[in-house]
């Protein structure tokens, strides 16, 4: 009897652990704003611009939720893809292990400085340029609580350029203020 209640009781706080490391884990806050309204349409691109429907999930590292667009450029295309995670923890590891892997080869990717918008709002922020095979690539990764979100596009000076860039991360940052509620001035900053 007494061997029963023992191990009915280890059970017991083991299931009560176990709940508690899964809250842990899940400090993802209520949002009302459906994630695939968080991807931009050809509104902030260059004239010509043509967005694809979105897609929804993005299979990639099983996120709670994401979806995806790309986005035809007269030369090239763009795409931005929006991640959400169970908690602002796992979207941070995701954010430090892409900008770790993304940039290969070391040293090839960096950020012009006619790139110097930095966000006014996410947690954490990269932008860096550089060539991808033969198709110059300007990437910009985000983490805005528990979103992860990347947007990459060819860049042809006559097609999309630097200013064609900032304005579309930027258009990003409105996206994701407004679903978080935060009221930052978004204005362009340099990067540190």
């Amino acid at each position: 009897m007494r061997k029963g209640l023992v191990l009915g009781g280890l059970t017991m706080l083991a299931a009560l652990l176990l709940l508690r490391g899964c809250s842990l884990l899940s400090d993802r806050p209520k949002r009302d704003c459906p994630i695939r309204e968080l991807v931009l349409d050809e509104a902030p691109f260059p004239q010509g611009a043509r967005a694809d429907k979105v897609y929804s999930p993005v299979y990639r590292d099983a996120p709670t939720e994401s979806a995806g667009r790309t986005i035809s450029l007269e030369k090239g295309f763009a795409d931005h893809d929006v991640y959400r995670y169970q908690s602002a923890r796992i979207a941070a590891r995701k954010f430090e292990d892409e900008k770790e892997t993304r940039f290969l080869p070391a040293g090839t990717w960096t950020t012009p400085d006619a790139l110097d918008y930095r966000s006014p709002i996410a947690d954490e922020y990269y932008v860096a340029c550089g060539m991808s095979g033969n198709i110059y690539l300007c990437e910009m990764l985000a983490r805005y609580e528990e979103y992860y979100v990347l947007f990459f596009a060819h860049m042809a000076r006559d097609t999309m350029w630097y200013e064609d860039f900032e304005r579309v991360v930027s258009a990003i940052d409105e996206r994701m203020a407004s679903c978080l509620g935060k009221n930052a001035l978004l204005t362009p900053r340099a990067q540190p």
